[in-house]
């Protein structure tokens, strides 16, 4: 529903999708003035059909835990150390009840540290079992990449359509993998739609588990729907990046080998990232590339966001919230991770506001029309 109502405001069809944004500001500062005041407006959109309350947009944060520093100065994500919590005796686990409370409640950000202990395909998902089970198999991928600071970006902020997409067999990709610069990412891939042979070992629980039956299953109950299109991969190396975005979503990033480094910005700080009104997708995306130095000068409201950090290590799992814009950078080896999304819990959810968009965008669309 979430999509359908995007999409319908901005389909996804786009007539020239290597066209540029107006993404100077030096150059053609109120083209991007007005790509940025429909970035926030699309944004608010967005925050609103996913019912995410504005208590929970606004800043300073609700509840007691201090969540960042000032302006442009980078703090460390909260952690949470799973191995401390016992298992469950029925309902909500003791460390599912544990991140409904603390974080999922306040829509902040944790990281599980250890919390995949025991999840089968840490084990398993060797790159000689990849290739045995699902090798042959075609999946997506992202291409040309943009060298930037420390890694490859994979997608550009300033086009149209972000990326540039193809499918190659899983061998492949493996392959390139193992490359000094490999030249492909893959993002976004649907494991119950492209390595449906996967999905067997993510939902098996191992007597070592410390989040039975996979972390969907063992926290999932902090959140509302699991979204149809759960759960998805994303395959990388050498310190990829992906541009800097916001989901209207619940997110659970389990990393499963490797590393991911994100850096992620509070719902408020939305007017300091330059959201991009121009791009047709569901997603929006700053037009500002945190890989490239230069666009510190070019951009200069990043200085006033307050950014986190999370190190997000093999076996631990990130809780994202609803609505927090993030950058991701791979580790420089093989790096994977599963993620689940969902909607917001009935509790956390406010249906007013949802409501109260569609009126408001009705208003704006018939003030345009005259």
């Amino acid at each position: 529903l979430l999509r359908q109502v995007f999409e319908r405001k901005f389909p996804k069809r786009t007539p020239r999708p290597e066209a540029r944004l107006r993404s100077d500001p030096r150059t053609d500062p109120e083209g991007v003035e007005a790509s940025v005041r429909a970035g926030i407006e699309k944004t608010q959109e967005g925050y609103n059909a996913a019912k995410l309350p504005h208590r929970l947009r606004a800043w300073p944060p609700a509840g007691p835990l201090s969540v960042a520093g000032a302006a442009g100065v980078p703090v460390n994500v909260d952690e949470m150390d799973a191995s401390a919590f016992g298992g469950s005796a029925g309902g909500l686990s003791p460390l599912a009840a544990a991140l409904g409370e603390r974080w999922v409640a306040q829509n902040r950000p944790v990281i599980l540290r250890g919390a995949l202990r025991g999840w089968p395909p840490l084990q398993r998902w060797s790159d000689s079992y990849l290739r045995s089970a699902v090798g042959g198999k075609a999946v997506p991928v992202r291409h040309s990449p943009q060298e930037c600071e420390g890694g490859r970006l994979f997608g550009d902020p300033g086009r149209m359509q972000a990326y540039e997409s193809s499918e190659v067999p899983l061998s492949e990709l493996l392959d390139e993998l193992s490359a000094p610069h490999p030249r492909y990412y893959a993002a976004r891939l649907q494991l119950r739609r492209s390595l449906p042979e996967l999905l067997a070992d993510l939902d098996e629980t191992h007597p070592a588990a410390a989040l039975e039956g996979g972390p969907a299953a063992a926290l999932g109950g902090c959140f509302g729907d699991p979204q149809a299109v759960n759960p998805v991969c994303y395959l990388g190396a050498g310190r990829q990046a992906t541009p800097m975005h916001f989901d209207p979503s619940e997110n659970l990033l389990c990393v499963v080998q490797g590393a991911k480094e994100l850096t992620l910005f509070h719902p408020a700080d939305t007017p300091n990232l330059y959201p991009a009104g121009e791009r047709n997708s569901a997603a929006v995306y700053s037009l500002a590339n945190l890989c490239d130095p230069a666009d510190a000068d070019r951009f200069p409201a990043l200085a006033e966001a307050r950014p986190l950090r999370a190190l997000v290590r093999e076996g631990d799992v990130l809780y994202l919230p609803c609505g927090w814009w993030h950058a991701v950078r791979g580790s420089e080896g093989r790096n994977l991770s599963v993620n689940y999304w969902f909607a917001l819990h009935e509790s956390k959810a406010d249906a007013r506001v949802e409501v109260d968009g569609i009126v408001a965008r009705a208003a704006r669309e018939a003030a345009a029309l005259g």
